[in-house]
């Protein structure tokens, strides 16, 4: 099973002075199923703001797959990072939800697509 990431880029909504990316594995080596579970990096900028995010792997609609979620998580210099292992195959949503804390609204997000294969 490999990965590929597509687009590199993020769609962020809603235009405001935040800003969510995303960035996928450590980048040490190819990502694959066989290296264990695959980490998924949101960077919120500006590097210094404080709040919580969520990250939530969407399953691709042909898959039997549930949605994967990895519940809030303090920004810590900027980033917020969780590990995903994918249990099939598809283009995957991944999107990113920045609150203040974890008991208000969503006030920014941003989603990419990732491409699971075999």
């Amino acid at each position: 099973m490999g990965f590929l990431a597509i687009p590199a880029g993020a769609d962020t909504s809603p235009p405001n002075k935040l800003a969510l990316s995303f960035d996928y594995s450590d980048n040490s080596s190819p990502a694959s199923a066989s290296n264990g579970s695959f980490n998924i990096i949101v960077d919120v900028l500006p590097e210094h703001t404080q709040g919580a995010v969520k990250i939530v792997a969407v399953a691709p609609g042909v898959s039997d797959s549930p949605n994967l979620t990895c519940s809030y998580q303090a920004v810590v210099q900027g980033q917020v990072e969780c590990a995903f292992n994918f249990p099939s195959s598809g283009v995957w949503t991944i999107r990113g939800q920045f609150a203040v804390n974890n008991k208000t609204d969503v006030t920014a997000f941003a989603s990419a697509s990732l491409r699971v294969g075999n």
